[in-house]
């Protein structure tokens, strides 16, 4: 892989209307129209028109709208507190993401886990974007990591919007990937879930194991990963 290669992603936020769901209220609201408009007939055509409009953005909206969101602040606390009580039952030795048979296994506190595949030894976990990654279109074995990164660094921003932006660099040793805006705050960086898809999809891409170094530069999160 050249090193000093730099891509970018990012800039399209998806609209969202908060946590909850409007299209009920204007559903009310076009109903509550049409039958005043009904009632009092020198202002039928005005207040039927502006029911049938409430109506259709209330269909609209149904389509369109979530039934049901978690608040990112939620989910960051959930996944700082679970993170943090794994990270004090296993310690904090290197992180390694490494592929096998049976998916790609979380290898934690083994300084030889990129050694070999079948005896790695540390301790394993299921990586949080073991899930994640399985909803995402498989990246062609054939294909270089160069073109394949792209499609990564496009899945957590778009596909997954774990973040508001990213970019990488490639380096000698692999790859150094930056994000913006991330929706669970990085205040674990146990695998996290930035973290842990960009690990785990780069283990399945090259077909060795990833080791990542995660820390906070101001604004962004950084995941430095490298492999054989």
């Amino acid at each position: 892989m050249a090193s000093g290669t730099e891509a970018t992603t990012g800039g399209r936020l998806r609209d969202r209307f908060g946590r909850h769901n409007p299209a009920p209220a204007f559903g009310v609201l076009g109903l509550g129209l049409v039958g005043a408009g009904l009632a009092v007939p020198e202002f039928e055509t005005l207040l039927v028109a502006w029911g049938g409009t409430a109506v259709f953005l209330a269909v609209l909206l149904g389509f369109v709208t979530p039934t049901a969101t978690v608040p990112a602040t939620v989910v960051g606390d959930v996944h700082t507190v679970m993170a943090g009580n794994v990270r004090q039952l296993v310690g904090s030795g290197p992180h390694r993401y490494v592929p096998g048979g049976d998916g790609v296994t979380l290898v934690v506190g083994d300084d030889n886990a990129a050694a070999g595949f079948e005896d790695h030894g540390g301790t394993e976990l299921t990586p949080v974007g073991a899930r994640l990654v399985a909803s995402l279109d498989e990246s062609d074995p054939d294909e270089a990591v160069e073109a394949w990164l792209p499609v990564l660094l496009d899945s957590v921003v778009h596909d997954l919007e774990l973040a508001e932006s990213g970019r990488y660099t490639t380096t000698d040793a692999g790859v150094e990937l930056s994000f913006t805006g991330s929706r669970v705050a990085p205040d674990e960086l146990f695998d996290h879930p930035v973290v842990s898809v960009v690990g785990v999809g780069l283990a399945r891409a090259v077909g060795s194991p990833v080791t990542v170094d995660p820390h906070v530069d101001g604004d962004r999160l950084v995941v430095a990963c490298k492999w054989d």
